[in-house]
């Protein structure tokens, strides 16, 4: 896919390198500590009714299935039919769980229909991040949670020697995600939404594989991609590439990153 101008967006060469599905699956590895995070601070119990937007396959979904047991209810929701289509069932003594196909910006439930109601990386992708925001505590019942967590792109920190072709490719790699520092703009966009008693917290995430950094960032491609879009001279940038090819081999490769976590309670 090319822009007006003929040239490939770093959105599209993420896009164009990514199955759907195996992306999500090692990312959920990488990120297993951060979704130990999340539901501790889940607020569900026992016959609790749940909400997962952006559920992918359903592995969450069905994860809080058990956890809220026979007497509650899970749903699911994604903008892509092909993951949903792959979702299955939580089996027994689980809650009963429900895919649906729909958009985070207009969720298809009455208002104050849920107890909580989480996002976990999905929010840096939606077109409108506010509608979405705005929608998850429109349907949560008053008194109930809403739970959205997301990297901040523009706080990934790869240990690579040229800083300022670091900062420069970086920087300009993480526009490959829509709204890039949506995570810093968490907390604004759930008061505005009227959310009280709204939280904040940091989960730093340390990659020291490039399989890793590639499950969240697909890093290993934008030295090529800086190159062809003359972001960087192209000997510059393919030895930038080569130096994270190198490290990793080596097993010095190191990326830091961060995850916000932001809570807020219905009125």
């Amino acid at each position: 896919m090319t822009t007006g101008t003929g040239q490939v967006k770093p959105a599209d060469v993420w896009r164009e390198a990514d199955d759907a599905k195996k992306f999500l699956d090692q990312a959920a590895i990488v990120l297993a500590s951060v979704k130990r995070e999340l539901d501790d601070m889940l607020r569900v119990t026992t016959g609790s009714h749940v909400l997962d937007v952006g559920c992918g396959t359903g592995a969450d979904v069905r994860a809080i299935a058990r956890r809220v047991g026979p007497g509650g209810r899970v749903v699911g929701i994604d903008s892509s039919e092909q993951l949903i289509a792959q979702a299955t069932p939580a089996g027994p003594g689980a809650a009963e769980v429900e895919f649906l196909h729909g958009e985070a910006g207009s969720l298809p439930f009455a208002a104050d229909t849920f107890d909580a109601a989480r996002a976990e990386r999905v929010i840096e992708h939606v077109p409108d991040p506010a509608a979405a925001v705005a929608e998850m505590l429109r349907v949560v019942k008053p008194g109930g949670q809403v739970l959205i967590t997301d990297p901040d792109h523009g706080l990934w920190a790869p240990d690579l020697t040229d800083r300022d072709l670091t900062r420069r490719i970086m920087t300009w790699w993480g526009e490959h995600v829509p709204n890039a520092w949506v995570a810093r703009q968490l907390r604004r966009l759930l008061i505005e939404a009227g959310a009280v008693d709204v939280t904040v917290k940091l989960l730093p995430v340390a990659l020291t594989s490039l399989a890793a950094a590639d499950a969240l960032t697909w890093v290993g491609k934008a030295a090529a991609a800086a190159a062809a879009q003359g972001i960087a001279e192209e000997t510059r940038a393919l030895g930038w590439g080569e130096e994270i090819q190198r490290r990793d081999a080596q097993g010095t490769f190191l990326m830091l990153g961060t995850f916000v976590v932001v809570s807020g309670t219905k009125k």
